[in-house]
């Protein structure tokens, strides 16, 4: 009898454990705002967020440095990146030419 009395409240306190976290969705206005200007609704990174892809108006062009691009200039093919995708591993060429890499999640 003792042992359920210990374990009534375990399995009372058990049931107060937080759901996990959802990953962030964007509103149907969002989506549809992405969708008009060509982009496309994405899930990337370890929370599994969405996020809009665009393809950029400079993707594939060649550049010197960051400035030459509306998103990075990729340090191996030196041209600008073809989406604004903020997750991944980048090597990319600063606003003076040099090359760097970030990775980003």
């Amino acid at each position: 009898m003792r042992a359920w009395l210990l374990l009534l409240p375990l399995l009372a306190l058990a049931a107060c454990v937080p759901a996990e976290p959802q990953p962030e969705r964007l509103s149907p206005t969002a989506r549809s705002a992405c969708e008009a200007r060509g982009g496309y609704v994405a899930i990337a990174g370890l929370s599994g967020a969405e996020f809009c892809a665009e393809l950029l108006p400079d993707a594939g062009q060649s550049c010197a440095r960051a400035g030459d691009c509306s998103g990075y200039c990729d340090a191996r093919t030196r041209t600008c990146s073809t989406h604004a995708d903020p997750f991944g591993c980048f090597s990319y060429l600063d606003e003076n030419g040099q090359p760097g890499e970030l990775c980003a999640d």
